[in-house]
């Protein structure tokens, strides 16, 4: 078992102030079979406005508020220690929720460009490999045909637009590889989490077999470990945003995030929490009232690509 300490920052910078400010998060580490959460704290400035906590669609748990008065800067600070366990991923849930991870999504779904490179190597591949076989191998095939370069794609960049250019960073090499997987009908999922190190959040892939999720991580061309921390997952990188938000008002913006993983020594770690935020309400707004008003100017903002 590995023992981590994470700090995650979130600044985003407006140019004006902006007002009606709806968020949701999903910066922090979630609760899975394979990683014990022993403490958590989730701080956001402001802090005033009504704030809850929930859980999406695809489990993962969202901390989500809103920001009446006007403000020039948004600020989450998440601060974690956890426990994660060398091995596959249980997955207790029914065959029908996993089927969603078997179809093609508007980023994940394949041009002419993958289909070419699928055609090229599928028949390489002997029937007789499991799903988590089959991963390696398109795993492999995909670190000799992409490569690795920063600033090259954005947070709306699709799996076949990132291919067609030959380069990309850790959130298309993900959407490539389940583009593939799901060509070959395999059930396989995106995963937006962290591993060791400073920078930012990174990408990679989960693919079922025999009721459990393997890890797989394309940009490193190798399976995962108990050094990668989950945040979310979902269809694709769209499911996983792990900060976003909708306000009023025309300001541009400046986001800064900074992401730091250090291994802790035993006895470090203190016992359990759960993630929160200042000035939580009892009664937060609904996803649903999240919407621009009649006659009413808005803007959005979400995650920029991961490392």
């Amino acid at each position: 078992m590995n023992r981590w300490k994470l700090t995650y920052e979130l600044r985003i910078f407006f140019s004006e102030p902006v007002s009606c400010h709806s968020y949701s998060l999903r910066c922090f580490p979630g609760i899975r079979k394979t990683q014990d959460i022993r403490s958590c704290i989730c701080r956001i400035t402001p802090c005033s406005g009504p704030q809850g906590r929930d859980r999406d669609s695809f489990g993962n748990s969202v901390l989500y508020g809103r920001i009446e008065e006007g403000c020039r800067e948004f600020r989450v600070r998440v601060e974690a220690k956890t426990a994660v366990r060398e091995g596959p991923e249980p997955e207790p849930s029914a065959w029908q929720k996993l089927g969603m991870y078997r179809y093609q999504t508007p980023y994940t779904r394949p041009g002419e460009t993958i289909r070419e490179f699928y055609a090229r190597h599928q028949n390489h591949l002997p029937e007789v490999f499991t799903p988590w076989e089959r991963a390696d191998v398109w795993m492999e095939a995909l670190a000799d045909q992409f490569v690795y370069q920063s600033g090259s794609t954005d947070a709306g960049t699709t799996a076949e637009q990132a291919f067609a250019q030959g380069c990309g960073v850790c959130q298309d090499y993900a959407q490539i590889l389940l583009s593939l997987l799901r060509e070959e009908g395999i059930t396989a999922r995106y995963t937006a989490g962290a591993v060791p190190g400073e920078g930012e959040t990174h990408a990679w892939v989960e693919v079922w077999q025999g009721g459990y999720w393997r890890g797989f991580d394309p940009t490193n061309n190798r399976r995962t470990d108990a050094s990668y921390l989950v945040f979310a997952v979902g269809r694709d990188a769209w499911d996983c945003g792990l900060n976003r938000g909708v306000f009023r008002g025309n300001a541009a913006q400046e986001k800064q995030v900074y992401v730091k993983m250090e291994e802790m020594e035993h006895g470090q770690d203190d016992c359990g929490g759960i993630p929160s935020g200042d000035g939580e309400a009892e009664d937060p707004e609904k996803p649903a009232d999240r919407r621009k008003r009649e006659g009413e100017e808005a803007d959005q903002y979400r995650d920029g690509s991961p490392r």
